[in-house]
């Protein structure tokens, strides 16, 4: 009977993965100016900003960054958003990507570019200008002492 409970455990299991992954399959196949496909881009780029500024390294390489201006300016592209005002989010989040682009508030080259890659592949199109991110991703950053080299 234990092993015919165990069987039936691992098939629940195994079904609801496989729930999971047509379900993310089927997202990633729908229209990409679908806002509402994937409605977690913010928090994704939120969790980024949090996991970067907390990062051991980075507190201890860069003391001085201001990753509360890129909380600040996200927390303006959540609240465009949730108003359903798409002009003005999309205005703040470029102005987001500018901050990027120009390292403000002395953050590292590495996350900058790591967190304008991460825009291009969540946000929506209709929230900020796509044009740019023509060309391959942006990888031209120091890496860390110890972390993998990049192919090449």
């Amino acid at each position: 009977m234990k092993h015919v409970a165990h069987r039936a455990g691992s098939v629940v299991a195994a079904s609801v993965g496989a729930v999971v992954i047509a379900i993310l399959f089927a997202a990633m196949a729908a229209p990409a100016d679908a806002a509402t496909i994937y409605p977690y881009w913010i928090d994704d780029i939120k969790g980024a900003i949090a996991f970067y500024k907390g990062d051991a390294y980075y507190k201890k390489e860069y003391p001085n960054a201001r990753w509360d201006l890129y909380i600040d300016q996200m927390q303006e592209v959540d609240l465009a958003y949730r108003k359903g005002d798409v002009q003005t989010t999309y205005v703040a989040m470029n102005q987001f990507m500018d901050m990027l682009e120009a390292r403000e508030g002395g953050i590292p080259v590495q996350p900058a570019n790591e967190l304008f890659n991460l825009c291009n592949f969540v946000t929506p199109p209709e929230f900020h200008d796509v044009t740019r991110h023509a060309g391959p991703p942006r990888i031209e950053q120091p890496r860390r002492p110890g972390a993998a080299q990049w192919p090449g």
